[in-house]
């Protein structure tokens, strides 16, 4: 047991989100974490549908507990991760906790994921097991794998059982400070929400730490909710994003083997047999990536791994 426990940084972004800040802002009321210790970064993106409104009219509910609640205004939707960076920027916590504004906490996941990461300080990215809101039982993240030949994405095995996957979800997760200062904060060319997590958790590693997938930490995830609204959208971004983090970080054989089978294998399987939506939205990503290529690969290439307007 802890007896002086770290000030932790919760921020995350809100755009339209409707009554689920206002869920994810309650369920951090009722913690098992000292109130004291926690500040909470909104960071609404020009939401139009009254989630600010709401969120400052709970305000007044969240500083009774003890919380301190700190909200900035966007005049646009400037997307996930710089949503998140800005928040980082305005944080003062030991720790910062990146999370969504349709996150509900478990009582216990805060302080179970900051007395593993006391005491692991090779660790940088903790993670917990994610349910689905709408099912809560329905275990929809325990961390993730990507095949680095042909690029599947499948969620990590063994849900109740701590491990190190290649990544972890960005919807929930915590990282010390001071990593963040060593290695930069989110890309934010990795625009709406996919493979910045990847990305942050990849440089973790090749910084010298390891990231780590604890079950014990419960949240629950209103997943896709947002992103389902307009499909090709959330399909153009997850290519154009994906096809990024290949090119930006994986070795030059798996981006050979990786883009080969993306595009003479699964992307006319889908395009032909299962007529998904995706041919379209995967020839816009992949424009998106030449257009870009050289910006990419100098990011790439740079002496300074980290140099990409994301230092905090």
């Amino acid at each position: 047991m802890m007896k002086n426990y770290p000030k932790i940084s919760i921020t995350f972004p809100v755009f339209n989100g409707g009554h689920e800040p206002i869920e994810c802002l309650s369920s951090i009321a009722k913690l098992n974490y000292p109130k004291n210790k926690i500040e909470v970064i909104v960071v609404d993106n020009n939401s139009t549908d009254g989630s600010l409104q709401r969120i400052k009219n709970y305000e007044f509910r969240i500083k009774k507990t003890g919380l301190i609640l700190r909200i900035i205004e966007n005049k646009e939707n400037v997307g996930f991760a710089k949503a998140i960076n800005q928040g980082i920027r305005k944080s003062s916590g030991t720790y910062i906790f990146i999370g969504n504004d349709d996150i509900v906490f478990g009582k216990d996941s805060l302080k179970t994921m900051i007395e593993y990461m006391e005491s692991h300080p090779h660790v940088a990215i903790t993670g917990g097991k994610l349910f689905l809101k709408s099912k809560p039982k329905k275990i929809i993240s325990c961390g993730f794998m990507m095949n680095p030949w042909n690029g599947k994405i499948s969620r990590a095995s063994h849900p109740n059982k701590e491990k190190e996957p290649d990544w972890l979800q960005g919807c929930a997760m915590l990282i010390p400070t001071k990593v963040l200062k060593k290695i930069g904060l989110l890309d934010e060319e990795f625009s709406m929400a996919y493979f910045e997590d990847f990305d942050l958790c990849m440089r973790a590693k090749e910084a010298g730490y390891s990231i780590r997938y604890l079950p014990s930490s419960i949240f629950w995830h209103g997943e896709t909710i947002t992103g389902n609204k307009n499909k090709t959208l959330k399909y153009y971004y997850w290519y154009k994003n994906k096809i990024r983090f290949t090119l930006k970080n994986m070795p030059l054989i798996n981006i050979l083997t990786i883009l080969f089978f993306q595009f003479f294998l699964i992307m006319p399987y889908r395009s032909l047999i299962r007529r998904d939506g995706r041919f379209n939205p995967f020839i816009k990503g992949v424009m998106w990536n030449i257009m870009h290529f050289k910006q990419t690969v100098s990011i790439r290439f740079s002496t300074n791994l980290y140099s990409n307007k994301t230092a905090l």
